[in-house]
């Protein structure tokens, strides 16, 4: 028998206490037939060794993955339609899902649906997992009886925003790894080749050419201080990590990177494609605009353009058109914002949402190719000018002592 150290909840009380059972499972049910809602349970092997099997410590570190998540969503929606009850569904999805770290998510979703739960609340206490969006949808499909449709529909949306968000990624994957194969290249010539040169050259007491002595200035610079500039990067990057946890910082550095030259705008496309997505799915399943706006606002990332777009919901709050509100701010397209327009006249503003969303989704997918194709060869010229002006202030004196020879 395996040993589990359970804390659970009787009332507002938390009570501690340790059980014996044979699986995770068993260990649950013994909680729950004591009357106890559990709350966190831990494995104790006999090394004294502790596991966190159930709650949150289990899965806290699980941050929602786009795919992952999706398919969750497809898996769950499909089992529903094909007639299989809430429970059943959630305990054929927790057994064969593949990823490891959404497992004991769907395992803990699992039991608290199993006491009673609604599967809406339960998905709430896991934010990092469910963001408001995915919630409000199982919400509205549970208020309308019609569970399996929007986790269909949460399913699509999911699945175009990990698609658009995955194509800049594998995109920008191939320039990132030339320029941290050639950064390796060029840090290898200088802290270990040149040295043995710069020997060399200083045996000979020969006059070196200025190229070649201002490499051996930073090959000299890089051996005395090198791992105090690896250790400076490492605090520097600590820090900003920090610092972007940090409401104003983090506005800030997402203004900051939609403002870059060429790729900001790659980002802000990409971004206003998952709101407009999420809008597009909202209001197809009848929530009305304000609410969607509220809901749909949380599923962009970029703090900037959310902080935006919570200005523009105050004014459609007032009484303001959407389509006016977003004009206003002077950053959102124009193109949108007449499309917003039109489906305001006309009634179909979930179809305008969709329209956004495709051509901004294909516009992400044009631009991020073009810059590659652009950034692929511009980063091998400059890696190679760099590797070719290492070998030239090596070759330099060593043409010199030929001519002297001459």
């Amino acid at each position: 028998m395996r040993q589990f150290r359970y804390q659970a909840k009787k009332g507002l009380d938390l009570v501690k206490g340790i059980l014996s059972a044979e699986t995770k499972d068993e260990a649950i049910d013994k909680v729950n037939e004591m009357g106890l809602v559990p709350v966190e349970l831990i494995e104790e092997n006999s090394e004294g060794k502790q596991d966190h099997v159930f709650g949150d410590a289990a899965i806290s570190s699980f941050k929602g993955e786009g795919h992952a998540v999706a398919v969750f969503y497809r898996q769950f929606g499909r089992l529903l339609r094909s007639g299989v009850p809430l429970l059943p569904a959630l305990v054929l999805v927790a057994e064969q899902s593949a990823n490891p770290k959404l497992q004991p998510v769907l395992e803990a979703l699992k039991e608290q649906v199993r006491q009673g739960n609604p599967l809406s609340v339960s998905m709430a206490g896991f934010p990092k997992t469910f963001n408001s969006f995915a919630i409000a949808m199982v919400e509205l499909g549970e208020h309308t009886g019609h569970l399996d449709e929007a986790f269909q529909r949460l399913a699509e949306c999911s699945e175009k925003q990990s698609m658009t968000l995955r194509k800049v990624r594998n995109a920008l994957t191939y320039p990132a790894f030339v320029v941290l194969l050639g950064g390796f290249a060029f840090i290898f010539l200088l802290t270990y080749v040149v040295p043995k040169f710069s020997k060399l050259f200083s045996d000979l007491g020969q006059m070196l050419p200025l190229l070649t002595r201002g490499l051996i200035a930073v090959s000299d610079f890089l051996q005395h201080y090198g791992l105090i500039l690896l250790l400076a990067s490492g605090v520097l990057g600590i820090w900003l990590r920090r610092s972007l946890q940090n409401q104003e910082y983090r506005l800030r550095w997402d203004r900051m990177k939609m403002g870059l030259p060429v790729v900001g705008n790659v980002f802000f496309m990409a971004q206003f494609a998952v709101f407009a997505r999420s809008m597009e799915v909202l209001i197809k399943g009848g929530v009305p605009l304000l609410k969607a706006l509220r809901t749909g606002i949380p599923a962009v990332s970029n703090e900037a353009m959310k902080e935006d777009l919570s200005q523009a919901e105050a004014q459609v709050e007032q009484g303001g058109t959407l389509s006016e509100s977003l004009k206003s701010f002077g950053t959102f397209p124009i193109f949108a914002i007449h499309l917003l327009l039109i489906g305001e006249q006309t009634g179909r503003l979930e179809q305008s949402f969709g329209d956004i969303a495709d051509w901004y989704e294909q516009e992400v997918e044009d631009r991020t190719r073009s810059i590659t194709q652009l950034i692929e060869p511009l980063t091998i010229l400059v890696i190679g000018l760099a590797l070719g002006l290492v070998a030239i202030a090596i070759l330099l004196p060593v043409f010199s002592m030929d001519a002297i020879i001459s």
